[in-house]
């Protein structure tokens, strides 16, 4: 089993029972990192220290709500087959319980990585805030090779970055560096993370840290990449990961002091504002949804609608109206009655797209702007969902052109277009006497069936798979009962 309350001062007080009654050992350079004055700290403060309470409240199964934000951690389960294991996440929320419980009571090997996932699978694209970067080192130099690790950060020259942590993994070691507020994983700045990774990386893993320094043997491991769970089992199953804290938290201004000038990164930061402060910021909504249960009211049109304004915000988007871009596919979304977890991953999408055009340090798209976005989705007056064309061309500076009726009503239009079209097709040139164009259900049965093997797929994802025409994909989007 684990220890989560297990440190490093606590193992040399009683180390006659942890080394004689429990069988623990310390891992390699545990002693030479507390001897130079730094202190261990438990799995407990530890995670604690990293995660806060920031994640979402534990949900019963049955209560889950798509779109919060967890920890995922995994335990690798050993099989019959003695080479093969099998992984069991675990999903972390606040106050951290669940990865507490998991290293105490499990004897094999336990990861998470610091960062904060939507659902339940730890992918690229689920990542949300990253709260803490980290770098590997193995191999360390056995004679001098942790006085020249600790002599990195101290240099006249500030050309390493000084970790927040440092823990001893087993046999190597890992260095975190915990940020001050936690990082959007938006797209591009996870392409910026992943270059500063490799920058420092790069810096320290030198010959005078690590026998592995060679340009070959240095591992390059991914902004995402999970580590062995303070307080679990080390690689040779005696000794326990044990964290020493060794600097202060961090921020990107602080990682741009440390870097060169092409390397630098944007400081975007979680916002302040949770969603927590829903009922604060939209009390009527608060009250009508949540506090009397009142259901929104019901739209019909086609979806096909949502997804066309979102190609529109892709190519037509520009500075001082992505807010109101953005807003208006919430709007649209009740509209066209879609999902509320395809509504948030679509805006966090296109909140990349967004982000990529800012000109200005003080105007970055930032996860607040996301946060407000969606709470039309969620309001309960329905003039949100009931906006006239030139309301919304003028608020999202996104050109639309009306439907021409000249204030005739729709019935009225269709019965004199009709009329001026028999007037000049009189022999009925206009009909299409062939039918429907060849092809046209088999691409109709295409799209429904690769609807249905990509659940959260888009009609652009589809388009690119399929090389059907985008016209063709929005038609036939809404087929099937299983969509």
């Amino acid at each position: 089993m684990g220890y989560t309350k297990l440190n490093y001062e606590d193992y040399q007080e009683n180390i006659d029972y942890w080394l004689g009654s429990e069988g623990v050992e310390l891992p390699l350079w545990a002693s030479e990192i507390s001897n130079k004055g730094y202190r261990s700290v438990c799995a407990i403060d530890f995670y604690d220290d990293i995660f806060g309470d920031d994640l979402e409240e534990h949900q019963l199964p049955e209560d889950y709500r798509s779109g919060e934000y967890g920890g995922i951690a995994v335990e690798r389960i050993p099989t019959h087959d003695s080479k093969k294991y099998r992984g069991k996440r675990v999903t972390v929320t606040e106050g951290n319980m669940e990865l507490y419980d998991l290293i105490d009571r499990s004897n094999n090997f336990c990861m998470i990585a610091p960062i904060s996932y939507i659902g339940k699978q730890r992918t690229n694209k689920n990542a949300r805030y990253l709260y803490a970067l980290v770098i590997e080192i193995d191999d360390i130099e056995p004679k001098n090779g942790i006085d020249e690790l600790f002599y990195s950060w101290r240099r006249k020259n500030l050309t390493m970055p000084q970790p927040t942590y440092v823990v001893c993994s087993g046999s190597g070691l890992h260095l975190y560096f915990v940020f001050e507020r936690p990082i959007p994983l938006f797209q591009n700045m996870f392409e910026q993370l992943t270059e500063v990774k490799k920058h420092f990386t790069t810096l320290f893993w030198n010959k005078y840290v690590t026998n592995s320094h060679q340009p070959e043997k240095i591992q390059y491991e991914s902004v995402n990449q999970p580590f062995r769970c303070v307080g679990s089992v080390a690689k040779n199953g005696r000794a326990y990961v044990m964290a020493f804290k060794t600097g202060e938290k961090v921020t990107i201004e602080y990682f741009n002091k440390h870097l060169p000038q092409d390397k630098q990164m944007n400081a975007i930061y979680k916002s302040n504002q949770p969603l927590a402060k829903a009922k604060e910021l939209y009390p009527g909504w608060y009250q009508k949804r949540i506090v009397e249960g009142k259901e929104r009211g019901h739209w019909n049109r086609h979806e096909g609608i949502y997804y066309n304004w979102i190609e529109k915000i892709r190519n037509g988007a520009v500075v001082g109206h992505r807010y109101n871009c953005l807003e208006n596919l919430c709007s649209l979304a009740v509209q066209c009655n879609i999902a509320p977890e395809q509504v948030e991953k679509d805006c966090r999408e296109l909140a990349e797209v967004l982000e990529e055009l800012t000109e200005k340090e003080d105007n970055h798209f930032t996860e607040y702007d996301i946060i407000c976005a969606l709470k039309t989705y969620h309001n309960a007056d329905e003039g949100a969902y009931r906006r006239k064309i030139e309301y919304v061309a003028k608020k999202t500076g996104i050109p639309l052109t009306p439907n021409k009726r000249n204030g005739r009503k729709q019935e009225q239009h269709i019965k004199i277009m009709n009329a001026i079209r028999d007037i000049e097709h009189p022999d009925g040139a206009w009909r299409n006497k062939e039918g429907r164009p060849k092809g046209s259900s088999q691409q109709k049965e295409v799209v429904r069936k690769w609807r249905i093997a990509h659940p959260e797929g888009t009609p652009k994802d589809c388009i690119a798979d399929t090389g059907i025409s985008k016209n063709t994909v929005y038609r036939w989007w809404s087929v099937g009962e299983a969509l």
